[in-house]
């Protein structure tokens, strides 16, 4: 994940304050479901909800 793929989401939205809130949403969604399936996870699930930001698997409603 690199700086300029952060500021490009940044600039599509209006509020930073919502795609912060959205990450850590789906970062604690990722977590509880590996604990749950017991599933070990490869990287940290802040940087697996940002990469699923930047390639547009979920999306911010604001």
């Amino acid at each position: 994940m690199e700086n300029r793929d952060i500021q490009k989401i940044l600039e599509q939205h209006d509020s930073t304050f919502s795609l912060i809130i959205a990450v850590a949403k789906r970062s604690r969604d990722i977590s509880e479901s590996a604990q749950h399936n017991k599933v070990e996870l490869v990287g940290k699930p802040v940087n697996i909800a940002m990469q699923e930001l930047i390639n547009g698997t979920i999306k911010v409603v604001e």
